[in-house]
């Protein structure tokens, strides 16, 4: 099956759950943030508020969410779609607590967006909520087959770090158009001395940031191994805050990048700065090296 690929400019993205709202997108566009396409948060099959506040913490090296897949309802998504005036394309993020989920949000939302990140890879969850996504590895390929069905748009498949990814990565290639590594890490815990109780209303939260690089750099590498030879491109997740990342990233194997953590502290004119000077940084080593971007993808010797 020849393989659905977007033409990305830059091949950078927002990650799920960073910036999140077609709204602030169009704000960035404003002031010129270069950003190739842009990701809204994950839209489920209903309504759902997720875990009350706290739900962020930083300890300095890492940090910990517990959003829990907060979402709006599916009919006032597609009102924000269609009021919405983007230039750059729209990728869709679904997840589902059944398999059926997946395909009934993509078929009400397809015409909006020009491909679907399919999330099943989310470790974050309310208390006492049962989860699709904690047993990916036996369910993965259920979910992802049926889609053809429903979206000719190219499809992402969000793999976490903490399942067997090169298991779920050789079950599903056959059947996908880019592989994202990963999703956060964990979920870990934070406790506050004073009141002896969890830092976050979740109890538990997903791990982003610079520290968990290294694992993402290998998940990206292992990954690119088994999907390179079925032209399945990736993305990056994990830690990327500065130009050198994107092409450590590249190296291992990712095609396009999306930064997270990075972006929560900054506001919308210190986010399009450090994207936009982020990118200018790439260009300028690709020129200084004498070499093509697409050269550098995978061509990481050892």
């Amino acid at each position: 099956m020849s393989k659905k690929h977007i033409s990305l400019n830059p091949p950078i993205v927002n990650a799920c759950g960073i910036l999140s709202y077609l709204d602030v997108f169009e704000r960035l566009e404003k002031m010129n943030a270069n950003f190739g396409a842009w990701i809204p948060k994950s839209i489920g099959p209903f309504e759902k508020q997720g875990n009350p506040n706290p739900t962020i913490y930083h300890n300095g090296s890492v940090l910990l969410n517990s959003f829990a897949l907060p979402t709006h309802s599916i009919q006032s998504w597609i009102k924000e779609f269609e009021s919405a005036d983007l230039k750059k394309p729209v990728i869709g993020s679904v997840w589902g607590t059944k398999i059926e989920d997946y395909r009934d949000v993509i078929k009400k939302i397809d015409k909006y967006v020009s491909a679907w990140e399919i999330n099943v890879s989310c470790p974050n969850k309310e208390a006492g909520e049962k989860s699709l996504m904690e047993s990916m590895t036996e369910k993965i390929k259920e979910i992802i087959m049926p889609l053809r069905e429903v979206t000719q748009k190219p499809i992402i498949a969000k793999l976490s770090p903490n399942e067997d990814y090169v298991a779920i990565a050789k079950s599903i290639v056959d059947y996908v158009d880019y592989i994202a590594c990963g999703n956060t890490l964990g979920p870990g815990l934070a406790v506050d001395i004073y009141s002896r109780k969890p830092i976050l209303a979740g109890f538990a939260g997903g791990m982003s940031g610079e520290a968990i690089k290294p694992k993402a750099m290998k998940m990206v590498n292992d990954v690119y191994k088994i999907a390179s030879k079925e032209d399945v491109k990736l993305i990056a997740y994990g830690g990327i805050s500065k130009w050198e990342d994107i092409l450590e990233y590249a190296i291992a194997g990712a095609s396009i990048f999306g930064i997270g953590t990075s972006l929560l502290h900054k506001d919308a004119g210190q986010v399009a700065k450090f994207v936009n000077n982020m990118w200018k940084d790439v260009l300028k080593y690709i020129e200084k090296e004498n070499i093509s971007f697409d050269e550098i993808v995978g061509c990481l010797d050892g």
